[in-house]
């Protein structure tokens, strides 16, 4: 009866670590896959301070040239216009406040050093917003920016089906993933949350093939 006691209770305590190690095999390798999957997510993901700035400097270059050609019409009697260039006018000031407030921000770590954002000069075309998308396209936040919301246009102004997520990389700052199967060019409107200018929306180009 003892002899079968000791089988017995060795049975079991093999049949336990059985499982455990089992167990312990299928969490590495759900780990293992789930690192994969963000690995892939993360591969060489948009930087979005860099991204937000040259595409508000862009705005602002072109509500200035709209602004521009409506004062020449006022100049030719069209009061009608008023209104219209003071609402652009205040749309290129909460903007230049925005890129100040990004100016400001302290870069998110990676694995390598990244710079503030790189001003723009009038007189040289460095400053290209564009942004080429993927189906899966991580922008890079840092622990500042605050996304409240992100959609995408095509070109006859037609939303389309995409879906955005938080996620954090690997030194836990904030990013977003964006889905889409959007083939073509765009354009994605993200909107902010900030303390300075409250919602604020950005229009960057895209371009995805």
């Amino acid at each position: 009866m003892k002899k079968m006691t000791l089988v017995t209770l060795f049975l079991s305590l093999a049949t336990l670590w059985s499982c455990s190690n089992a167990e312990q095999t299928s969490e590495e390798e759900l780990t293992s896959v789930n690192a994969q999957a963000l690995k892939e997510e993360v591969d060489e993901p948009l930087y979005g301070l860099q991204m937000y700035y040259s595409s508000t400097e862009a705005e602002i270059r072109r509500l200035e040239t709209l602004k521009t050609n409506l004062v020449a019409e006022q100049e030719k009697g069209n009061s009608k216009v008023l209104e219209q260039i003071e609402s652009i006018q205040k749309q290129i000031e909460n903007l230049t406040r925005f890129n100040k407030y990004l100016m400001s921000l302290k870069p998110p770590k990676g694995l390598k050093p990244l710079p503030p954002p790189q001003p723009c000069f009038s007189d040289e075309n460095n400053c290209d917003p564009e942004q080429k998308i993927s189906p899966k396209t991580v922008v890079l936040l840092g622990n500042d920016l605050i996304v409240i919301n992100v959609i995408i246009k095509n070109q006859e102004n037609e939303l389309i089906k995409m879906e955005y997520q938080p996620i954090e990389d690997s030194f836990g700052q904030a990013s977003i993933v964006i889905k889409s199967e959007f083939r073509g060019e765009g354009v994605m409107f993200t909107t902010f949350k900030t303390k300075e200018l409250g919602e604020i929306t950005i229009p960057t180009p895209v371009i995805s093939q």
